[in-house]
C-alpha cells in the first residue's frame, strides 16, 4: 500500500489489557545455538538502586558513562514494557502517516477477541525479545499468523520481476547511462511493494516458486536453499537479459523496531551489450513492533554498478524525519568509470523515478521518466486485505504458473497454512504452520541421524570461495548460490514430481477442498522418518 496516495482517517481500535499469560513466541529448535548467541547480546542486567547509592560519588566518567548506558537502556526497557500492558491502549496496525487507512485483511470483523488476542500475541512477542535487543533474532522465532501475509518469502522476492519491462528497455537502449539508469530503476521498483507491514511464511527447506514472466514463455525459478542461516536463491533467462540472485538478510532487533540489511548477492546480465551489473541495497526498518501503527522506511546508500564499464550509479534513500519530512526520497547520480557525473537520478522510491542529462555548466538538458506506479495499482493494493496490487495477487495464484500450466509439488503456492491464510482461515493456518515446522525440523534430525550431510539444493549450487564479488560485496556476502540448468530441466520432466493447475484461477467457489492449488505441498527429502525420533 501507498501512503501517499490515502486521504481517509485511519480506523483506530483499543486493546483492552488481557489478564490472561501471553502465548511465548516458539524458538525454532534447528537454532538453539543462535538463540543462545542472541541471549548473550541482550541488555546488560540493570543497576539496582542499592548499587547505585552504594557508588562512590567520585567514580570515573568512564564508569558514570557505563551507568548511565545501562540505566538509558533499561529505562527504555521498562518504558516500553509498561506501554505493552497499559490499559486502554490505543494501537493501530497497518504503517503509514496520519491519514492513511489501515490493512483490512490483519484481522477479522466478526471475530470479538480478535483485538485481544492481538495484543497478547504483542505482548508475547516483546516479552520473549526484550532480553534480545542488538542481536540478530529474526530468524530465530516461529512468528504468529496474525502478522503474517498469504505469500512466502521466496514469492516476495519475486515481486522485483513485476517491472522486468525495465530491463527489456534497458537492454534495447543505445545510450550506456541511461541504460544503468534503468537498471537502477528496476533496483528501485521493488520498494514500492515494502511498505506492507506483514510478514511472509519462512519458506520450508527446499521450498520452491516458479514464476511465468511477460514473454509467456520463460520461467524464473526460486528456490530455498538453506535454513539457518535462511537463504533463497533465484534465477530468471530470457532472449534479452538473465538474472540472477542470492537474498539473504542480517537484523538488528532494537526494541520497538528491527533494521533489516540485506546481504546477497544479485547479479543482472543483458545479452545484446554483453554487460553484467550489480546492485548493493540500502537498509530498511520495520517500526513500531510492539507499540504503535507499524510502518517500514527505507534509508541509506543504493550503488548500481556496471561490472563490465565500471560506471556506477550511486542514491541516497532519505531516511524519514519528523512530521514525515523527506520521506520516500530518493536522489543521485549516474557517473562513468572516472567518476564524472552523466545523469541526475531524482524522485520516490514508492512511486516514480526520472533522470536528467548534466551538461557542462550544471544546468538540465532533457528529462526522462524512466519508472512509475500507476494509480490503478495504488487502488488495487489500497482496497485488498493485505495490500497487494495485482501482480502480487496474481503471482500467488495459478495464472502465472509456468506455461506448461504445471507446478513443482514443492511450490510456495501450495503451502496449506498459505493457502489457508489466504482463504482468511486464522486458526487452521496457525495449525498447518505448526506443521510444517514440525516436519522440517525432524527432517533435519533424520538426516543427523543417517549422516547424510548437509543439505544438497537440487536447482543452485553454492559457488563458496569461488564466488565472483565486488569489493563492496566482500564486505558484506558470505553465500552465493548459482543457478543448475540442468538439474532443474531434468526434474521438471519428471511429471509425478509436478500438480497441474491448468485453467485454474483464484476464485475458490463452493468447494474450495478441489481447487488445484489446495494440492500436495512436498517440499521434503524423506517420505517417512525411521530414525527422526529415535
Amino acid at each position: 500500500h501507498f501512503h501517499s496516495s490515502r486521504t481517509t482517517q485511519p480506523q483506530r481500535r483499543t486493546m483492552s489489557m488481557s489478564s490472561g499469560t501471553p502465548r511465548p513466541l516458539d524458538i525454532d529448535d534447528d537454532s538453539e545455538d543462535a538463540a543462545k548467541k542472541a541471549t548473550t547480546k541482550g541488555t546488560p542486567p540493570p543497576t539496582t538502586t542499592t548499587e547505585m547509592k552504594a557508588s562512590p560519588g567520585h567514580r570515573s566518567l568512564f564508569s558514570r558513562v557505563s551507568t548511565f548506558g545501562s540505566d538509558l537502556v533499561n529505562a527504555l526497557g521498562d518504558g516500553i514494557n509498561y506501554l505493552a500492558g497499559v490499559d486502554e491502549l490505543e494501537v493501530t496496525e497497518g504503517g503509514g502517516n496520519e491519514g492513511d487507512g489501515d490493512l483490512k485483511g490483519g484481522a477479522s470483523d466478526t471475530d470479538p477477541n480478535d483485538g485481544k488476542n492481538h495484543q497478547e500475541d504483542r505482548k508475547a512477542m516483546w516479552a520473549t525479545l526484550k532480553n534480545m535487543i542488538g542481536a540478530d533474532v529474526m530468524s530465530v522465532f516461529s512468528v504468529p499468523v496474525f502478522i503474517m501475509e498469504p505469500m512466502s518469502t521466496l514469492q516476495k522476492m519475486a515481486e522485483i520481476l513485476q517491472y522486468q519491462h525495465l530491463l527489456d528497455e534497458a537492454a534495447d537502449e543505445e545510450d550506456e547511462d541511461v541504460r544503468l539508469a534503468l537498471v537502477t530503476a528496476y533496483a528501485v521498483s521493488v520498494y514500492s511493494t515494502m511498505e506492507r507491514t506483514k510478514k511472509p511464511f519462512n519458506p520450508i527447506l527446499g521450498e520452491t516458486y516458479e514464476l511465468k514472466l511477460d514473454d509467456g514463455k520463460s520461467t524464473a525459478i526460486y528456490e530455498q536453499v538453506s535454513h539457518h542461516p535462511p537463504i533463497g536463491a533465484g534465477h530468471a533467462n530470457t532472449e534479452k537479459w538473465t538474472y540472477d540472485i542470492t537474498s539473504a538478510v542480517k537484523t538488528k532487533f532494537m526494541g520497538n523496531w528491527v533494521d533489516v540489511f540485506p546481504i546477497g548477492r544479485t547479479r543482472i546480465h543483458l545479452k545484446r551489450t554483453n554487460e553484467t551489473f550489480n546492485i548493493i541495497p540500502p537498509t530498511s526498518r520495520i517500526n513500531n513492533l510492539i507499540v504503535g501503527r507499524i510502518w517500514v522506511d527505507t534509508f541509506g546508500d543504493m550503488r548500481v554498478q556496471n561490472l563490465t564499464t565500471k560506471a556506477t550509479c550511486d542514491l541516497q534513500f532519505t531516511a524519514c524525519g519528523w512530521s514525515s519530512r523527506g520521506r520516500y526520497e530518493v536522489n543521485g547520480f549516474v557517473k562513468d568509470n572516472n567518476e564524472k557525473e552523466k545523469l541526475r537520478m531524482y524522485g520516490h522510491w514508492n512511486k516514480d523515478l526520472k533522470c536528467s542529462k548534466v551538461s557542462d555548466d550544471e544546468t538540465t538538458t532533457w528529462e526522462k521518466k524512466l519508472w512509475q506506479v500507476e494509480e490503478s495499482e495504488i487502488k488495487v493494493a489500497h482496497e485488498h486485505p493485505y495490500g497487494f496490487n495485482s501482480f502480487a495477487v496474481k503471482s500467488i495464484g495459478a495464472e502465472t504458473a509456468p506455461a506448461d500450466g504445471k507446478l513443482l509439488k514443492s511450490d510456495s503456492r501450495l503451502r496449506p497454512d498459505r493457502r489457508a491464510l489466504e482463504k482468511a482461515d486464522n486458526s487452521t493456518a496457525s495449525t498447518q504452520k505448526t506443521a510444517l515446522e514440525e516436519r522440517q525440523r525432524a527432517e533435519r534430525r533424520e538426516r543427523r541421524a543417517l549422516e547424510c550431510g548437509p543439505w544438497k539444493p537440487r536447482f543452485f549450487l553454492e559457488t563458496g570461495k569461488n564466488a565472483e564479488c565486488t569489493a563492496d560485496e566482500a564486505e558484506i556476502v558470505e553465500h552465493v548460490f548459482e543457478y543448475n540448468k540442468n538439474s532443474y530441466e531434468d526434474i521438471r520432466e519428471m511429471e509425478k514430481m509436478c500438480t497441474n493447475v491448468a485453467g485454474a484461477n483464484n476464485d475458490e467457489g463452493e468447494d474450495s477442498t478441489k481447487h488445484p492449488l489446495d494440492a500436495e505441498f512436498h517440499p521434503w527429502q524423506f517420505e517417512k522418518y525411521e530414525h527422526a525420533y529415535a
